[in-house]
């Protein structure tokens, strides 16, 4: 494991980025690793000043794992196949057992209301979720 001279470090990092194919083309993990071990030797303010790269990125690993071994993040990841693809929602009736809905509607997308008072507002309400004309 031979540890890069300061002027050998410059002119690796400048041939790299001469080279790139692209702007934000990802640093090679070899040119990260030379810069990493050079710091042991010439320190990170020398190593930093002639690589051109930031101090904490010469220290970030290529996918940020959790701190400690065995310690989960607080939000899991999300992949698309764990996103829900169905929810429900149920609102009870009032608690009455003498009330029965004097309407129950049900949507093309699978949406059921049901009315048990016939006011201004819930006429409305249906008038708008069935698409119907204006509601008396």
């Amino acid at each position: 494991m031979q540890i890069d001279a300061l002027d050998e470090l410059e002119y690796a990092f400048a041939e790299w980025r001469r080279r790139k194919k692209h702007v934000r083309e990802r640093m090679p993990e070899e040119l990260l690793g030379r810069a990493r071990r050079a710091t042991r030797e010439h320190g990170v303010t020398a190593v930093v000043r002639v690589s051109g790269v930031e101090r904490a990125r010469l220290f970030r690993t290529a996918r940020s794992q959790p701190k400690a071994p065995g310690v989960a993040s607080a939000m899991p990841r999300l992949t698309p196949t764990s996103l829900p693809t169905f929810s429900r929602l149920d609102l009870s009736a009032p608690s009455a057992s003498r009330l029965r809905p004097i309407a129950e509607v049900e949507t093309g997308s699978g949406v059921t209301l049901r009315v048990f008072e016939q006011t201004a507002e819930m006429v409305g309400l249906l008038t708008a979720v069935c698409g119907l004309g204006g509601g008396r």
